[in-house]
């Protein structure tokens, strides 16, 4: 009996674990998905692992994100047939091991403003990394395959003076973040009270 037990609870454990250990990361950080960002820099010393999910954070109808092939990447050059999202509020959930690379497809901020990351996504039994910190995270988007926004401008050669001046990112709603958090602990509460039920029950 308690052998069963035994195996249920860690049974639970493994269902539940990867849930609760998942990050979510603002690509960019404070900055989010914007031109002249160093994104190779950002993802440097940061473990990515299946389950965490990536949000790319810029003002709707600004930028887009496309996930590419690595020849993509460096060509900068968004498949025909890449699904692009737009809305500004962009989540992408790792859900397999490898390298995983991201454009943006409007204009030339790819090309022009280095507006593009690649990151190696770890299998989720790897430890994650303590350098980053868990953001709020905004809805999840649904992808849907579109062409570059027309009415967004390309982006001139960069200057060596100063950055273009680039919007914020909108900040998600602080009852989103809590939902997050929330939904975290409340599989940490319900995986605490099944142990306990099975452990009390002997």
């Amino acid at each position: 009996m308690a052998s069963s037990q035994l195996f249920i609870i860690f049974a639970i454990l493994a269902i539940f674990v990867p849930l609760i250990v998942a990050k979510d990361y603002v690509v960019g950080d404070k900055a989010g998905w914007t031109i002249e960002v160093d994104y190779e820099a950002w993802a440097k010393g940061k473990k990515f692992s299946v389950g965490d999910r990536l949000l790319f954070l810029y003002p709707k109808g600004s930028h887009s994100v496309v996930e590419v092939e690595e020849k993509d990447f460096n060509r900068c050059k968004a498949p025909t047939d890449g699904k692009e999202l737009t809305s500004g509020e962009d989540v992408i959930k790792l859900d397999a091991p490898g390298k995983k690379y991201f454009i943006c497809n409007v204009g030339r901020h790819c090309q022009m403003g280095n507006q593009k990351v690649a990151i190696n996504v770890e299998s989720s039994s790897s430890s994650s990394s303590s350098s980053s910190t868990p953001s709020p995270s905004p809805s999840e988007s649904s992808p849907s395959a579109s062409s570059p926004e027309p009415s967004s401008p390309a982006l001139s050669s960069p200057s060596n003076s100063s950055p273009p001046a680039s919007p914020s990112p909108a900040a998600p709603s602080p009852s989103t973040s809590g939902a997050t958090i929330g939904e975290r602990y409340g599989w940490m509460l319900i995986m605490v009270g099944i142990i306990g039920f099975l452990i009390g029950s002997e």
